[in-house]
């Protein structure tokens, strides 16, 4: 599985990627405005914002979606969300220029509940299989994830992450 980068690696490697880029009167870039959402730093998540509700369940998860319980065997990037509620994933996946290069959606559901368990989080993935819309795999680099989650009943979160894809062929790493 490629690594996600933390925060820290991930200045660190931006900052070493354009250290000689200011001018000689020590002009430095200005830093790009963040975008919205809760920056997840590690490769696990739990997201216990809503309690498991079966009305909202079947409104993200309708009969015949593909649950996400396991990581894709193809994934090259995943994601393992720990959630107490269902819910639709909508996953933009850009890259260093900031030009799209994967949409996808990914569904989570929680079946069989009781009261008493309605709280207790579940393991459910979001997974990328390195390649882009048209289907050509991707090369490496660091890749930007802007996702939406609806939880229904209008419950909605929205989340980002960088991923590393090392090249084909490569070692994981900066």
């Amino acid at each position: 599985m490629a690594p996600f980068i933390d925060r820290a690696t991930l200045g660190w490697a931006l900052f070493l990627a354009v250290a000689g880029c200011g001018d000689d009167k020590g002009y430095t870039p200005k830093p790009v405005p963040v975008e919205e959402g809760i920056f997840i730093t590690d490769t696990s998540y739990t997201l216990d914002d809503f309690n498991f509700d079966s009305t909202a369940c079947r409104e993200v998860f309708p009969a015949g979606s593909e649950n996400t319980e396991t990581r894709a065997p193809d994934a090259v990037a995943s994601l393992r969300i720990i959630s107490t509620a269902c819910y639709h994933a909508r996953v933009v996946v850009t890259d260093e220029d900031k030009d799209t290069v994967r949409t996808f959606d990914s569904r989570f559901a929680i079946s069989n509940r009781s009261e008493a368990e309605k709280n207790r989080g579940v393991v459910g993935y979001v997974s990328w299989d390195g390649n882009g819309n048209d289907s050509s795999a991707q090369p490496g680099g660091i890749y930007h994830w802007r996702m939406e989650i609806d939880f229904g009943k209008g419950r909605l979160r929205k989340f980002r992450t960088d991923v590393l894809i090392p090249g084909r062929g490569e070692t994981p790493g900066l």
